[in-house]
């Protein structure tokens, strides 16, 4: 379709940009999707973080002694035993945070890649 110019020339007739009717829902997925990326990510992050902490906690726990100012011989062999015991299960649940955090991190990488492959 060509149009005469005003030069006095013959030029394609202009239209208007075509709309894909499957853009908005696209652009509606891609937000969605990136807003589930951001929001598993804040996630996994939390995780990691509070893993970390806790198995901080854990082990300064478990190494540390226990201060025993001001008690008898079994209040304080019931206190050691207490905060081993605290200590023993600290680490124990922050390295579990430590690696569903981590497995999250993994999972999600591996969906990127292959999308964007």
């Amino acid at each position: 379709m060509w149009r005469t110019s005003p030069c006095g020339g013959s030029v394609p007739v202009m239209q208007h940009e075509g709309t894909d009717t499957k853009a908005p829902e696209s652009k509606v997925q891609k937000s969605a999707e990136g807003l589930t990326r951001a929001a598993l990510l804040g996630l996994c992050g939390g995780i990691l973080l509070g893993g970390l902490f806790l198995l901080g906690v854990g082990f300064k726990t478990r190494l540390s002694p226990a201060d025993c100012t001001g008690l008898s011989e079994m209040e304080c062999s019931f206190k050691r035993d207490a905060e081993q015991e605290m200590g023993r299960m600290q680490v124990i649940m922050g390295s579990g945070l430590l690696a569903l955090g981590a497995a999250v991190v993994v999972l999600m990488r591996s969906r990127v890649r292959a999308a964007s492959s």
